[in-house]
């Protein structure tokens, strides 16, 4: 039986995919993602706009799938800087480090204008959005077992389910970094993301009294 051949054209579909992508998320990191338009990433890559909209909806359904994948490499990151720390480190110092941790990747990796447009892009709905607003990623999974472990250890206590506690600390981090948009330059995002987890734990340890 005779293998069958790949479709040439779907072949050079996915190769310019790829190149928009590559192209697009260069662009993006030397300038903003609102700096950057359509015309910017298709003169690069040879290409009409048409061509562009044969492979991506829109400019924003583009930044939604960058963004999903970096949100991905982020989470990948704090995982690895949490298996660096020692293991008998107390859970409150592990979520202080994350927090910090966080901020620094806001402030240096995507920057506020870009995630100004992520929140713009959050709030109208954008498709493709999901992945980094749902409640599936891994920085979920990874905040969920500091918690229980310090759960576990009595170094806090708490009535709520850890699903929930989970989701508080993510939303206090969220909440944070939109005020940082919002009062940027005059908002410090490490500074503010420490103060909100501070008071995070002191309400745990406070419920034990």
């Amino acid at each position: 039986m005779r293998e069958k051949k790949p479709d040439k054209r779907k072949v050079q579909g996915a190769e310019t995919k790829k190149k928009l992508y590559e192209i697009a998320e260069r662009l993006f990191t030397e300038r903003n993602f609102s700096d950057v338009n359509v015309e910017d990433i298709t003169d690069e890559a040879g290409i009409t706009k048409g061509a562009f909209y044969v492979h991506f909806e829109s400019k924003d359904a583009l930044i939604a799938i960058l963004v999903a994948d970096h949100a991905a490499k982020t989470d990948a990151d704090y995982k690895t800087f949490l298996e660096s720390l020692p293991d008998d480190m107390p859970a409150s110092l592990v979520l202080f480090a994350l927090a910090e941790r966080i901020a620094d990747t806001l402030a240096n990796t995507f920057g506020c204008k870009n995630m100004t447009k992520i929140y713009q892009m959050l709030l109208s709905g954008t498709a493709g959005t999901e992945a980094v607003k749902g409640y599936g990623r891994e920085l979920y999974a990874l905040v969920y077992s500091i918690l229980e472990k310090g759960l576990r250890s009595g170094e806090f206590t708490s009535s709520l389910p850890l699903e929930t506690l989970s989701r508080h600390f993510v939303m206090a981090i969220r909440g944070v970094s939109y005020e940082w948009c919002v009062r940027y330059p005059h908002f410090d995002l490490k500074e503010q993301a420490i103060e909100h987890t501070r008071l995070l734990i002191e309400g745990m340890k406070a419920s034990c009294s």
